[in-house]
């Protein structure tokens, strides 16, 4: 039986993809080969989820530097910001403090739930940078560890430095490996792994039309974009596009679903009010957190995938897929590696609305051409990303590491 200690880093108050995504692959480990438990950082809605699985759960109270500090407030420590060498030796000073207030307490505090549950090989979540901590555990323990990378994130030196130490990068999509290749993050081994979800675990439990009515949705279709709601994200590009959309379309209507991410305040804010000045009130509708995001997800006609930065993956993106809907998606990052343009959904520009829109009134206008893809959607992910094959690779890897190491 080999012991799987899975470290997830994220915070902000939400259950994100990366937590998603473990949930799922826990969900599917064959339980008489592996044995899991999972390090959260603070508390998190999908825990009794967990505990069903009969899964240990741990929580490390991680301290983390405030980005706000009294000297924002000086002329001059603003001026000093801009030029490089105070720049660099501020970004010094402060991954120096990072590690010894932050990291090195984290790390001790892993190595002991490390070391207590006699733990064989470490799955670290969230990449390079937010894991630097577990992967310091790791060494201190000796531990085999593979550190899951799913994001394009911004890497320094002393991530190069750490890398080498990692025994198996698992970046979630070919675009995530080129841009660690590119950063100079190199590990013993490079293995990328799609995501994926349990179909069996992911399917509505409520007939659609009694979705519609408890969110307010009519007869008209009805698109949605579902995620944490922060600037990123995007969902500001679906309200606009759907002032357009309901000129041609009075009965077209979308919804925004999601939780508001902590520093996703002010933007939620703007959101409100532009829905409001766009007089959208009675056509696109923000349901907040919803526990039942597949029962919703089901009850749309198309998702809408509106990230204005580079996805590393979209989740979302796949949970459409899988309930055969079509998706409209933006085409940056790894998302044209989930997608066959015009044949299992449809790529846009990031943060264009004259294209979201286009695409839009052309799917709601043709409910045949909306099922036709949706169903070629369908078959695509059950082939391509299934929870069997993720499962499978990711096991195939955990036994690796602990028979090499």
């Amino acid at each position: 039986m080999i012991r799987v200690l899975f470290i997830e880093a994220s915070s902000g108050g939400v259950v994100g993809g990366s937590l998603t995504g473990l949930y799922h692959q826990i969900r599917g480990l064959d339980r008489s080969r592996f044995a899991p438990a999972i390090v959260l950082y603070e508390a998190k809605t999908i825990e009794s989820d967990l505990r069903v699985l009969e899964v240990p759960v741990y929580h490390v109270d991680r301290r983390r530097l405030p980005k706000e500090h009294a000297l924002l407030g000086y002329e001059g420590y603003r001026k000093a910001k801009k030029t490089r060498a105070f720049r660099a030796a501020l970004s010094a000073g402060r991954q120096a403090l990072r590690l010894l207030t932050e990291e090195l307490p984290a790390a001790l505090r892993l190595a002991q739930i490390i070391r207590t549950t006699k733990t064989d090989v470490v799955h670290l979540g969230n990449g390079v940078r937010a894991n630097f901590d577990g992967i310091l555990a790791c060494m201190l323990t000796r531990t085999p560890m593979l550190c899951h990378v799913k994001g394009f994130e911004k890497y320094s030196a002393r991530e190069r430095w750490i890398a080498p130490r990692i025994d198996a990068l698992v970046p979630m999509t070919q675009a995530v490996a080129q841009h660690c290749v590119a950063s100079g993050i190199r590990a013993h081994r490079t293995a990328v792994i799609y995501d994926a979800l349990d179909e069996q675990g992911y399917h509505p439990k409520r007939e659609s039309a009694e979705v519609r009515r408890e969110l307010g949705v009519d007869g008209g279709p009805c698109a949605g974009v579902a995620g944490n709601i922060q600037e990123w994200k995007g969902q500001l590009v679906l309200v606009e596009a759907m002032a357009k959309v309901r000129r041609e379309l009075p009965s077209a209507q979308a919804l925004i679903i999601g939780g508001v991410h902590k520093a996703g305040a002010d933007y939620h804010r703007r959101l409100e009010h532009r829905i409001a000045e766009l007089q959208l009130a009675g056509g696109v509708r923000v349901t907040g957190f919803r526990s039942d995001i597949a029962d919703v997800m089901g009850a749309l006609d198309i998702v809408v995938h509106t990230s204005v930065r580079p996805e590393p993956f979209g989740r979302v993106i796949l949970e459409g897929m899988l309930l055969g809907k079509p998706v409209i998606a933006s085409a940056a990052g790894g998302v044209p590696e989930l997608i066959r343009d015009g044949e299992t959904g449809f790529l846009v520009p990031p943060g264009n609305v004259e294209a979201l829109a286009a695409r839009l009134i052309l799917l709601m206008a043709q409910p045949e051409l909306r099922h036709e893809i949706g169903q070629r959607a369908r078959r695509w992910a059950l082939d391509e990303f299934s929870l069997e094959r993720h499962v499978r690779l990711m096991s195939d890897l955990y036994e690796n590491l602990v028979r090499s190491h």
